[in-house]
């Protein structure tokens, strides 16, 4: 069997253009019977059950917008998909579908919203702070914290509705406004509101905690707790899951205090303060305070310590060392209470 191809087919058209074309029923008929075989006119007509000349209308349109091409057998004339024209379709809404936000976080004001009740206009020495939820965010925050809300609703499927996942991530951009690294605020938004939502899984009994919960809060989360947390999470080695909070966080962890921790090997480059939420002390079995006063609420069947420290903020590394070393002491405690070496 010899064929003669007929002139090469248009080249694909735009995307839009290959919509249009698809957007009528019995082209869309046409296109899933080609999908199968290559198909002349007369074939297409018993099919479809339409006259001949309202399949030759549609044919044409079809391969105007480069969705058909055809070959020439003898003395009939088949028909067969392109498949480019359908790949740049794929790939168009594919690339639509990815884009597209699925948060609240991600909604565009209205016009004559009122707006922030607070607008910091300097840049703070150290960084720049975060922009504010409530005005504009830039095509690229946006489809991040989409992409964060997408992740964390599949994570917790079963358990929370996207509207709670929205609201967590939300609040979590809300809460860390002022953070100053700015680069790695969508990992920070992304990790605090994980862990609130864990939290309160755990908290609910959605999620089974296999090992015992530690939260540690002091007042910036910037010294004490981060380093405690570290340590503990350092000693541990997994048989202790450590969380950390401040009563009023600072916006950035104490650079002595990263320094005295970098010193035994441990970094908290990748850690960031955060505010003390109900959901970290409901999950917790252990809550240790370290200077907050009665920031921290009480709830019944916990481990409740206040371990009486020095506050490093504004000490020099020499006295964030002795202080490290008063926490690492206490935490080796905790640890062996909390995880007896026999179990």
């Amino acid at each position: 069997m010899t064929t003669t191809a007929l002139p090469a087919a248009p080249p694909a058209a735009p995307a839009l253009e290959v919509a249009r074309a698809l957007a009528d029923p019995l082209r869309w008929q046409i296109v899933e019977l080609l999908a199968g075989e290559q198909l002349c006119v007369a074939h297409l007509t018993e099919e479809l059950g339409v006259g001949q000349p309202l399949v030759s209308h549609h044919l044409k349109a079809l391969r105007t917008a480069g969705l058909v091409t055809t070959d020439r057998y003898r003395y009939w004339t088949y028909y067969r998909l392109h498949a480019d024209a359908l790949r740049l379709l794929a790939h168009h809404l594919d690339g639509l579908a990815h884009a597209a936000p699925n948060g609240t976080a991600c909604r565009r004001a209205v016009d004559g919203q009122a707006p922030p009740a607070e607008i910091r206009s300097a840049v703070p020495q150290g960084g720049r702070p975060m922009p504010f939820r409530d005005q504009p965010m830039d095509p690229v925050s946006r489809q991040t914290f989409a992409r964060s809300i997408e992740s964390l609703a599949e994570e917790f499927r079963g358990i929370f509705s996207l509207e709670t996942v929205e609201r967590y991530v939300n609040e979590s951009i809300d809460r860390l406004s002022g953070a100053r690294v700015v680069d790695f605020i969508p990992l920070f938004v992304h990790r605090f509101a994980r862990e609130q939502l864990r939290a309160l899984a755990q908290a609910e009994g959605a999620i089974i905690k296999e090992v015992p919960e530690v939260l540690f809060v002091c007042v910036h989360n910037a010294g004490r707790s981060q380093m405690a947390a570290a340590l503990l999470d350092h000693h541990a080695k997994g048989r202790v899951h450590v969380r950390s909070a401040g009563s009023d966080p600072t916006d950035k962890i104490n650079p002595a205090v990263m320094a005295a921790m970098d010193e035994w090997g441990i970094d908290l480059s990748q850690e960031f303060p955060k505010p003390l939420t109900d959901e970290f002390v409901k999950a917790a079995d252990a809550v240790i305070t370290m200077g907050c006063g009665d920031a921290c609420p009480i709830y019944p069947g916990k481990r409740y310590e206040d371990w009486e420290l020095q506050d490093p903020a504004g000490q020099p590394v020499e006295v964030v060392r002795r202080i490290r070393d008063d926490i690492d002491t206490r935490v080796q405690q905790l640890l062996a209470e909390l995880v007896p070496a026999s179990a």
